[in-house]
């Protein structure tokens, strides 16, 4: 089965700018109204949501989404923006 990644495209439409990251991982952060939020996507198709919050980490989801769509909701489900126009 093949799962979704969001592309780097998408990701710096919706405020993601790309990080150093580890062999096999790419990392994108941008900031949230009360910390950073951090997008870690995975060779294998794996994704992770990290959200630091006035010093915090907050572990928010790791997995594999199907489609943009479902990535999408679950950016909403966690409370970050999930759509471009959120970002200047």
């Amino acid at each position: 089965m093949s799962f979704y990644q969001p592309t780097a495209g998408l990701l710096h439409a919706l405020g993601f700018v790309a990080f150093a990251s580890p062999p096999r991982q790419q990392r994108y952060s941008r900031a949230s109204a009360c910390g950073q939020e951090t997008i870690v996507l995975y060779d294998d198709q794996e994704l992770t949501l990290l959200e630091v919050v006035n010093g915090q980490m907050l572990y928010n989801f790791q997995g594999r989404v199907a489609s943009e769509a479902e990535f999408r909701v679950l950016l909403r489900q966690v409370n970050w923006a999930a759509e471009p126009s959120s970002f200047p």
